[in-house]
């Protein structure tokens, strides 16, 4: 017999929680009341966010914080975190720096994103953060840079992203 949770669901099953998507908020929040409820743990946070145990450690307008702990069942075949982790973690922060610029109604996705590793990421690095701030804001299009650094303050990868500004048409 499977363990239940007190919401209902399996305890062996990776059910989010019945909160609404992140898009949901976005919809009605402009991006930094939205990501600064996350943070808090108002709202939920993005689902990638949660599947990937990212935290949310900073947010202002333009400048967003993401954390991870490495652990090695995050390792590639030569013994440090995948670089998809890593560009994942990095490509999170890029993009909410910049939707945290954005109205109500509006969402930012991805359109180029380009990652260099300066130094491999290990159990033993301990904490990294993704740091991001947005470079340049427009009306269609915008790009935002990060490093990625342990608690020293230690480089580990630097990446830029630019990203197009979406209007959210819910019905279409």
């Amino acid at each position: 017999m499977a363990d239940l949770r007190l919401d209902g669901t399996d305890a062996g099953v990776a059910t989010p929680p019945n909160y609404p998507h992140a898009i949901d908020i976005f919809r009605r929040l402009d991006g930094l009341e939205a990501l600064g409820m996350m943070q808090r743990g108002e709202v939920p946070v993005t689902n990638i966010t949660r599947w990937m145990n990212f935290s949310l450690e900073t947010v202002e307008r333009g400048h967003v914080v993401f954390g991870m702990v490495p652990h090695e069942e995050l390792y590639n075949l030569i013994g440090s975190v995948h670089g998809g982790i890593i560009t994942t973690l990095m490509d999170n922060a890029l993009g909410c720096s910049v939707q945290s610029l954005l109205p109500a109604g509006q969402v930012a996705t991805t359109m180029d994103l380009h990652t260099r590793f300066h130094r491999p990421v290990t159990a033993a690095t301990g904490k990294v953060f993704a740091n991001a701030r947005v470079v340049h804001a427009g009306r269609r299009t915008s790009t935002s840079e990060a490093h990625l650094v342990d608690a020293n303050g230690t480089v580990y990868a630097t990446g830029t992203s630019t990203l197009m500004i979406l209007v959210d048409q819910p019905n279409r």
